[in-house]
């Protein structure tokens, strides 16, 4: 089984890659909606996490505690998963 960890990592990774600017200083603690996390970025995120993942996170698992940042969406992926 995959550790929260690992998940955070593959999920900064991508982020960075895909999601936000280059230049902004993104880590598992960054506020993502106060960086510009929007509609289409959840949508990205949640066909990453399909695709790496093999789920999908339910409507009601998006909230604003999930989406506080990196940390605590790898959180809920670990927990969905398990």
């Amino acid at each position: 089984m995959t550790d929260v960890r690992e998940i955070e990592s593959s999920l900064l990774d991508f982020m960075r890659r895909e999601v936000f600017a280059p230049d902004l200083e993104l880590t598992a603690e960054t506020d993502l909606i106060a960086s510009g996390f929007d509609s289409m970025s959840l949508v990205r995120v949640l066909l990453f996490i399909e695709t790496s993942h093999g789920f999908w996170i339910p409507q009601g698992e998006i909230n604003a505690e999930t989406l506080k940042n990196i940390r605590s969406l790898a959180a809920t992926v670990v927990r969905l998963r398990a």
